[in-house]
């Protein structure tokens, strides 16, 4: 897998769509008459301290930083900072909210380096200073805290290409959960003694079928539920 540290516009046109089909699962209307009250800024906030809880922000006290738990925290970042910036732009009437959010987004990936990368609170200083009072929406995602965070995510992933299969596999492992008994408890999260998100990101980055594919999440899904058939419920 190649170091570019930047997303195709297909790529990143793939990431918007497939953040809008998981979000009108859970509200057919969004974004432009959502009927579901949700607060996608509360949430980079309480993934963001995730974070910090991972990498062992408690000096006080003995810790064991976990750091490829505190990267995915990163990917669901991005799930609610792409929500932000597709609710936005459909406030402010744009014709198509959802592929000009894709634009954005492989315009911010040209712009991020790892090296410029900074910390969780220095992103939100970013949202802060994009904030729409107009909106009533103090903290936004604009161009500078989309860089920044996809800074962030190249450096804890390495290139881009890695952020993008980690994101289409987040939300693979997701539909795994679902279809292998999450909700009745049978879903079993430990895949060899690793943490299934872990195992996850191994497989699909060893793997150019997701990065090569129209389809990628149900791709994804596919080779994610061949693996726990075969190597986890056998």
């Amino acid at each position: 897998m190649s170091q570019d540290t930047q997303f195709s516009v297909k790529q990143a046109q793939q990431i918007a769509k497939l953040q809008t089909q998981f979000n009108q699962g859970l509200d057919a209307n969004w974004p432009t008459a959502p009927t579901l009250v949700r607060d996608d800024m509360a949430a980079v906030i309480v993934e963001l301290g995730e974070r910090y809880d991972h990498l062992g922000y408690k000096w006080w006290k003995k810790q064991t930083p976990d750091t490829a738990q505190a990267n995915m925290e990163l990917i669901d970042v991005l799930h609610f900072a792409l929500s932000d910036v597709i609710e936005v732009l459909a406030v402010d009437g744009a014709e198509n909210p959802v592929e000009t959010a894709g634009l954005k987004l492989a315009e911010a990936s040209i712009r991020a380096q790892a090296k410029d990368a900074q910390n969780a609170k220095w992103l939100l200083r970013h949202t802060a200073l994009e904030g729409r009072p107009d909106l009533e929406r103090p903290l936004c995602f604009g161009n500078e805290s989309l860089t920044q965070l996809l800074s962030l995510l190249y450096q804890a992933y390495g290139s881009a290409e890695a952020v993008y299969v980690s994101y289409i596999g987040k939300n693979a492992l997701n539909h795994v959960r679902q279809q292998r008994g999450y909700k009745e408890g049978t879903y079993i999260k430990m895949w060899q003694h690793e943490e299934d998100n872990q195992v996850m990101v191994r497989l699909l980055l060893d793997s150019d079928r997701i990065l090569n594919s129209d389809t990628p999440l149900d791709d994804a899904v596919a080779l994610l539920l061949d693996y726990y058939d075969t190597h986890v419920a056998k």
